[in-house]
């Protein structure tokens, strides 16, 4: 329950917190280190809502990098990641050539380990799916028995 309070948290105080610098920068106070549209594009239509531009304006482009990251192999319980820097705030990326060890992994969907290519981890699946067999994962009420 804590991680889930305080993930709000952290959007309360990061959506605040960009509120008081759209104010900072309307007001010439604070410098723009975002992109910027070409003076040919000022008559487009927006590609964004005002929430949305907000959003990836002062909180996506912040944590940008945790999410999204390149990795160059099997996604297991550790895997290898692709070392990536940014030199315009987080708008591009660019790769070093470097390439991270053994960093864990918190956040994939392998959860049950199918994309695992040690044998033994395929063999426990072989004899749980032989022991318990496959299902639908609905309710009676849905797809009956």
């Amino acid at each position: 329950m804590y991680v889930a309070v305080f993930t709000f948290v952290g959007f309360a105080v990061g959506t605040i917190f960009g509120y008081l610098r759209d104010f900072m920068r309307a007001w010439g106070l604070e410098k723009r280190n975002i992109a910027t549209e070409r003076e040919q594009q000022k008559d487009f239509v927006p590609l964004y809502q005002d929430f949305e531009n907000f959003y990836t304006r002062n909180l996506y482009l912040r944590i940008r990098d945790n999410w999204n990251r390149p990795i160059c192999s099997v996604p297991g319980p550790q895997f290898d990641l692709m070392e990536r820097v940014t030199d315009d705030y987080n708008w591009t990326f660019r790769f070093t050539g470097r390439t991270i060890k053994n960093v864990i992994n918190m956040g994939s969907y392998n959860y049950l380990g199918f994309a695992e290519t040690d044998v033994n981890a395929l063999k426990t699946v072989t004899i749980e799916l032989e022991k318990y067999g496959t299902g639908i994962c609905s309710t009676r009420q849905e797809m009956g028995e």
